[in-house]
């Protein structure tokens, strides 16, 4: 008797419980969070009917383009950020390999190689998505600032190689 009151007890929380959704972020939120990680620079436009925050972060530009949005708030369950770092002394073949090399890793991070009009640049794109349990706040944040920090490493590194690659090149002549 004791184990079906228990049971039915059980039951009745269950379904009176409401059910776990993911918490939406809109652009407001996100700059406040990205501010508290030291963004600085942000501003808030619209392309093509989404939200696009751009800004600065460890001395690099980026843009998040906030998608899959509903309501008046524009409140929204997927992120994109992406920041590009300038490789202009870079041939195409450098920026596809650095951009390579570092898909190569185990990361939550794309990275790619675009030709502009100064030369290469290699981006770095970080997608985010908020569904079932998944609440935006500061872990996300920290997630982009971490990734933002090891991809800058790595364009330090991809121009110090090389830098002594040159120098090598130069000496034996």
């Amino acid at each position: 008797m004791a184990r079906r009151f228990t049971l039915s007890l059980l039951l009745m929380a269950a379904t009176l419980a409401p059910p776990a959704f993911a918490e939406l972020v809109t652009a407001n939120q996100l700059r406040d969070e990205l501010a508290k990680y030291g963004a600085e620079a942000m501003e808030i436009s619209y392309e093509d009917g989404h939200p696009v925050l751009t800004g600065e972060m460890l001395g690099q530009a980026f843009d998040v383009t906030l998608s899959d949005c509903e309501g008046p708030q524009n409140a929204c369950r997927a992120l994109r950020y992406v920041s590009c770092h300038e490789m202009a002394d870079f041939s195409r073949i450098e920026a596809l390999e650095i951009a390579n090399t570092h898909n190569a890793g185990y990361r939550d991070t794309t990275a790619f190689a675009e030709e502009k009009w100064f030369g290469q640049v290699v981006c770095l794109r970080l997608q985010q998505e908020f569904r079932g349990e998944t609440e935006f706040g500061l872990r996300q944040v920290f997630e982009w600032q971490i990734e933002l920090e090891d991809f800058l490493q790595e364009m330090d590194d991809a121009r110090a190689v090389k830098q002594a690659a040159n120098s090598l090149d130069n000496s034996a002549d």
